[in-house]
């Protein structure tokens, strides 16, 4: 009997697409770093980001650059949330997050 794979060919296609795009992820991270911190911090260390113009300026970043940030994204996302004894903790581990930056080339375009 033979198979179809067209079945498995749109199931690798809609599971690919479901995933948004580095810009929106970043500004997803960005918006749930800004809660984490709250318990403890009045405003997250980290920059005003928009998403549209990342999207806009995003041909400056090359594919190991959108690795950096894909990375940088899954840092934010491991954090807990922030606790008032243990707020410098916090600090570093937002600051090991932000070691994994793209190139300057790249920064300087999307943020």
């Amino acid at each position: 009997m033979r198979m179809s794979v067209w079945p498995l060919l749109l199931t690798v296609a809609l599971l690919g697409g479901c995933r948004g795009s580095t810009c929106q992820e970043l500004a997803d991270a960005y918006a749930a770093v800004e809660r984490k911190a709250q318990p403890c911090l009045a405003q997250s260390p980290l920059p005003a980001f928009d998403p549209n113009h990342c999207e806009q300026h995003r041909a400056a970043c090359d594919a190991e650059d959108l690795e950096q940030l894909d990375e940088q994204v899954e840092c934010y996302q491991r954090l807990g949330t922030c606790q008032a004894d243990k707020k410098d903790a916090f600090l570093e581990n937002i600051t090991r997050c932000d070691d994994r930056a793209p190139s300057n080339t790249c920064e300087a375009a999307i943020f």
